[in-house]
C-alpha cells in the first residue's frame, strides 16, 4: 500500500511542473491515480477479502461472522488511510502549490469527496466475504470508481475551477499541464 501510494505520488511529482500543478490537478484530474493505483490498490486488499473467505464457514460455526466482518472493515480502512497518506504526504513537502486556480475551500471538499468514495468502494468489498458471487463485487466496484471518476468527478472540477472545462481551456489557448 505505501509502495504504490508512494511511487504515484513521486511519478506525479517528477512528471508535473509546479508552475502548471496544483493538488486537485495532480490527484483528481490525473488518470494515474483513479486507472491505475486505486484498482491496483482495491485489487489487493480484494485478494485478502478472499484470502478471509476460506475460512468462511469456520468462522459461522464459532458465530464469529460479525466479528470477522468487523475485522475486515478494520483493515480496508486502514488500506486506505496508508495508501493516502503515502500519496499525500510528499506532495505537501514540494514546492508544488496546493490550490492555484480555484477555491480552496471546494478543493478540499472535493479531495475529501474523493477519499470518501474510495473509502466506500474498500468497504464495498468486504461484502464478497459472504457472498454467494464475491467476483462480482471485484467489477462492480472498479465500475463505480471508473464512473465516479469519468462522470462525477470530472463535472464536479470545473465547478472548482474552469481550468478544468476542456471547451474553456480551447477557447483561451490553454494546454499544457492539464
Amino acid at each position: 500500500m505505501i509502495l504504490l501510494g508512494l511511487a504515484g505520488s513521486f511519478e506525479l511529482l517528477l512528471r508535473n511542473d509546479p508552475n502548471t500543478m496544483e493538488l486537485p490537478n495532480a490527484f483528481l484530474n490525473a488518470h494515474l491515480i483513479s486507472l491505475y493505483l486505486q484498482p491496483a490498490i482495491l485489487a489487493l486488499f480484494y485478494s485478502q477479502v478472499l484470502t478471509f473467505r476460506r475460512i468462511n464457514l469456520l468462522v459461522g460455526v464459532r458465530q464469529k461472522t460479525n466479528l470477522m466482518i468487523i475485522r475486515l472493515l478494520s483493515l480496508a480502512t486502514i488500506y486506505c488511510v496508508l495508501f493516502l497518506v503515502a500519496l499525500f504526504v510528499p506532495y505537501f513537502f514540494s514546492d508544488h502549490p496546493l490550490f492555484k486556480y480555484g477555491n480552496p475551500l471546494l478543493g478540499i471538499a472535493l479531495i475529501v469527496l474523493h477519499i470518501a468514495v474510495l473509502l466506500f468502494l474498500f468497504w464495498l468489498l468486504v461484502g464478497a466475504y459472504n457472498s454467494r458471487y464475491p467476483y462480482l463485487f471485484l467489477a462492480l466496484v472498479i465500475i463505480l470508481d471508473l464512473v465516479y471518476h469519468y462522470y462525477i468527478e470530472k463535472k464536479l472540477l470545473i465547478n472548482y475551477s474552469p481550468m478544468y472545462d476542456e471547451l474553456y481551456r480551447a477557447i483561451h489557448h490553454i494546454y499544457g499541464g492539464f
